[in-house]
Order: C-alpha cells, then structure tokens, then sequence
C-alpha cells in the first residue's frame, strides 16, 4: 500500500514538472505581435560561406521570423568558431541572441562570454559578429584576458578567435617586460 502512494505521488510530481510539448517557452520572450514561422528545441544552425563551415549555433530554444528575417535564440546560446582549415578556433556563449539574415550580423545580449582556444577570454553585456568580415566587436565595457594580462575598455573589434584585437578605450595594467631595442 505504501509503495502505491509513494508511486502515485512520485507520478504526480513528475506530471506537474513537465511543460507540454511546445509550451516551454514564456509568453514574455516572445516579441510582441510576430508568430514564428518555424521553432526548433535544441538546434544547431551551422553557417557556411566561402564553401565552408566557419559558425555552428545552438540554443535552447530558437525561432524563425520571416519578416522582418531573423533567428531568434533564447537560453544556453553558445556560438562555435572555426578557421579557415576547419579547426575550432573559440566558442561564444550568451543568454539570447539572434541573428539578422539581411545584414548577415549575429548579436548576442547577456553574460556574453568568449573564450579562444589559445587561452584568451572576452566578457560583455552585447557582441555582434559580422559574417561578411568575420570580425566580433561592441560598443559595451568589456574585459580581455590574456595569459598575461588583464585588460578593460569601452569598444572592441576583433577576429573571432581573439588573436587581432583593438580595445577603443583601454586601461589596465601589464606586467611585461619592454626591451631596449
């Protein structure tokens, strides 16, 4: 008898902890008056050009827009990086992004976090990253970690693997070691 209970209840539990399928995701983080064309749970969208795989993107939950033309990504967004030989070069992660198919720019808003693969990491609130040029930048305060350094300032561009960046207004402090050459 015991065990009927303990499994009615336990059954009970797991019935109200489960959204319906389709369901999940708030009325709230929806944009307002637009329905989605297409939504997908777990995808990974892979973004090619000059005939190869250079992004894959993945999120919870994303959804497709036709007009105006975006995908819209909501929770767990994590962007992978590759160079030109194919290699995994850096991953980006972020709460939301979206990706505007017109002008081929990608914005990720929330904790945005990048991390190279040679070590380097970018924080900010907003990063974009442009297909066409292949670069990452902002306009937000972002702190830059290097091996060595650690280094904060309001604007960046880069390449997405951290390796040619410009910090716009840069402060911080190194510890290296400037030769007399």
């Amino acid at each position: 008898m015991m065990f009927k209970i303990i499994s009615l209840v336990f059954t009970g539990i797991l019935l109200l902890a489960c959204d319906p399928v389709g369901q999940s995701l708030d009325a709230e983080k929806t944009p307002e008056g637009r329905t989605p064309s297409q939504e997908s749970w777990n995808p990974v969208i892979r973004i090619n050009s000059v005939g190869k795989e250079n992004v894959q993107a993945r999120a919870a939950y994303s959804a497709h827009y036709d007009n105006p033309r975006e995908i819209l990504f909501i929770g767990k967004v994590k962007l992978d990086f590759f160079d030109l030989e194919g290699e995994h070069s850096s991953i980006m992660t972020a709460d939301t992004g979206n990706i505007d198919e017109r002008k081929h720019l990608f914005t990720a808003r929330g904790n945005v976090f990048v991390e190279s693969d040679s070590g380097m990491t970018l924080s900010t609130s907003i990063l974009y990253w442009h297909e066409n040029d292949e670069s990452i930048y902002t306009d937000q305060p972002i702190i830059l970690t290097t091996l060595t350094d650690t280094l904060y300032g309001v604007g960046f561009k880069s390449d997405a693997n951290l390796q040619n960046w410009t910090i716009k207004q840069p402060t911080g402090v190194t510890y290296r070691e400037f030769g007399n050459d």
